[in-house]
């Protein structure tokens, strides 16, 4: 059986994915931003894509690891649930 710390870890888990996704998704954005307003360094453009580039790895990794996860939460929970005792047989 799961306990709540570890449940808690699990759900962080999935949160990382999510922001990891969004930080690619705003560094997309600020190279869009900088390049409408004629703003863009050759450097500054080099080191937005090497952020994104690890961001992607970042979540690409985090997303196989939630996979996993899940993975074993199912059968966690399939187990809790075959080793509940009904409410009527106490």
């Amino acid at each position: 059986m799961l306990g709540y710390e570890e449940k808690l870890e699990r759900i962080e888990l999935i949160n990382a994915v999510c922001d990891a996704g969004r930080l690619a998704r705003g560094l997309d954005q600020l190279l869009e931003s900088l390049a409408h307003a004629d703003q863009l360094d050759p450097l500054d453009v080099e080191g937005i894509l090497a952020l994104r580039s690890i961001s992607e790895k970042c979540a690409a990794r985090i997303g196989d690891a939630t996979h996993i996860l899940e993975a074993q939460n199912e059968i966690l929970y399939a187990e809790e649930r075959a080793n509940a005792k009904p409410c009527g047989n106490q």
